[in-house]
């Protein structure tokens, strides 16, 4: 292998997802992205997805892991990428709920139950080259209403 930096396809497809949402942050409209995200300033600025092990299991993560933020500790195979480094990436846990505004259990739960997605403070850092496929979902899920 050369000394060029080598990245997987989830690697750039994160890379990708990380541009795209800083694109429609800096809300600026003489950018480049502008017209190809427009419909971004409806959906907001979060693409959420799921990350697949190499044995075709949706990665979980844990948030609020000994109740010391509001709310309960949680599940969840959602995420929104902060930062892309190379290919280690800083994500945020979403929470999912169902359309009775139930937190959803991913040890136990279908997530095609999932009504609406939800920013949290929670973060993990993965590297991108344990995973062997990803999922992008509908920005429409983030904070959905209806």
């Amino acid at each position: 292998m050369s000394s060029k930096t080598y990245f997987t396809c989830v690697c750039e497809a994160v890379q990708n997802i990380n541009d795209l949402q800083n694109a429609v942050e800096e809300n600026c409209p003489t950018s480049c992205f502008s017209n190809l995200l427009s419909p971004s300033n409806t959906l907001g600025d979060t693409i959420p997805f799921i990350l697949f092990t190499q044995k075709g299991k949706p990665f979980h993560a844990f948030g609020n892991v000994g109740g010391l933020q509001s709310g309960d500790c949680f599940n969840t195979v959602f995420f929104r990428v902060e930062n892309v480094r190379e290919c280690c990436a800083t994500l945020r846990l979403l929470i999912a709920f169902d359309e009775h505004k139930n937190v959803l259990d991913f040890h136990s739960d279908d997530p095609c139950q999932v009504f609406r997605l939800e920013k949290t403070d929670s973060c993990i850092e993965v590297d991108l080259n344990c995973f062997c496929a990803i999922q992008c979902l509908n920005p429409r899920l983030i904070n959905r209403t209806n």
